[in-house]
């Protein structure tokens, strides 16, 4: 039988075993992950040949776990690779980072989607945007899924090819929006892998510029800079979708009948600030869209908003249920019937739906390519 003081020693050596696998005090990167049970987990950096590990911790029985206090002891501010198995995720850190990691990882191998980061607000701010554009993403699996599906029928396929056409818009925006809000950090240069230089060149290179003193070190910002010196600007620069009308022009002029057959035009409203909505009724993500413009017309029209629907529809009576059916109360809904056929493709360059164009009291271009709350934004300050 053991003795009561070697007992005691044991429970003190057992306390203190787990304290050191437990505790993230004085870690650079420590969690819990459902799925990371007693798993090896990795951290590695990018190299000319691919990411290699630098260091390793294990995950107790309850996924718990802290990598070692001096673990990235000299490390460079850059983005490294966490590798639990075949999961991974990425985080932004340096010598002086303290990340504490939450969440749960895939089942099966690939991006861990679903992990959140406290600790370092750059780290937060990625894992954010690579949730946000993986959701977007499983979506498009899905609708390009079914655009090739033949047991369903050409309407369904057509529906599908529209979700995935605005999906893609989505994803774009996302990164888009991502990159002007984090110009001068490192969330900014890894947003931008999801954007075409042929369209988003300037920003690219404030990009580079404004991070060259935090990240020009690193391999995102080698990458990036690579990347734009490969671009050439081709003598007719690729438009942005829906890029014809650009902020600072003049909106062009419309006018078409409403579902009573009333004309109504676009310069009727000069004077308000209104926005310019592209819809149809067949068009679900134009549908998804269609509370938050419906929110922001409760919220601004006593203080000068309007909203000019045009509508791609072909059939009177879907457009006119769709209106209904969705609340959309303000009296502004135009459409020549002629679904992409319609004049207004050409007027306005059109070429995906939703899209919405926000003009001035004057009739001036103030914002475009406007999703959810990005409206309310742009009329708090124009309101």
């Amino acid at each position: 039988m053991r003795s009561p003081a070697s007992l005691l020693l044991s429970s003190i050596l057992m306390v203190s075993l787990l304290s050191g696998c437990h505790s993230g005090e004085d870690s650079p990167l420590s969690g819990q992950l459902q799925g990371a049970e007693g798993a090896t987990i990795t951290v590695a950096s990018l190299g000319p040949s691919g990411y290699t590990p630098f260091d390793t911790a294990t995950a107790d029985p309850g996924g718990r776990f802290a990598f070692a206090s001096g673990a990235f002891a000299n490390l460079a501010l850059d983005v490294y690779e966490v590798k639990v198995g075949t999961r991974v995720f990425y985080i932004i850190a340096d010598s002086l980072s303290s990340i504490e990691v939450s969440g749960e990882l895939p089942e099966s191998k690939g991006l861990a989607t679903k992990v959140q980061m406290t600790g370092d607000v750059w780290s937060a701010n990625f894992a954010d945007f690579i949730q946000e554009t993986a959701i977007i993403n499983d979506s498009l699996q899905v609708w390009k899924l079914r655009t090739k599906d033949k047991s369903i029928s050409e309407d369904e396929r057509n529906a599908a090819r529209t979700e995935f056409s605005a999906g893609r818009e989505l994803l774009i925006e996302t990164a888009r929006r991502t990159a002007s809000a984090h110009k001068s950090d490192p969330v900014g240069l890894m947003a931008m892998e999801y954007l075409n230089l042929s369209t988003d060149r300037a920003l690219a290179k404030e990009i580079i510029d404004s991070t060259r003193t935090l990240m020009g070190h690193s391999a995102a910002h080698r990458n990036l800079s690579r990347r734009v010196s490969k671009q050439r600007t081709p003598a007719n620069q690729q438009q942005r979708r829906n890029g014809k009308i650009t902020v600072g022009m003049a909106m062009p002029d419309i006018a078409l009948n409403d579902p009573n057959g009333t004309e109504r035009a676009l310069s009727d409203l000069k004077g308000k600030v209104v926005l310019v909505d592209f819809w149809a009724s067949w068009c679900g993500p134009c549908r998804r869209e269609n509370p938050n413009v419906v929110r922001a017309y409760k919220e601004y029209n006593d203080r000068g908003f309007e909203v000019f629907s045009i509508s791609l529809d072909k059939t009177s009576g879907k457009w006119e249920r769709a209106i209904e059916q969705d609340g959309l109360i303000w009296p502004h809904h135009i459409s020549d019937l002629k679904g992409w056929n319609s004049i207004v493709t050409d007027i306005y360059g059109i070429s995906s739906i939703p899209h919405a164009i926000l003009i001035d009291q004057q009739g001036t271009v103030v914002a475009t390519h406007l999703r959810g709350s990005q409206l309310e934004a742009e009329l708090d300050k124009l309101l």
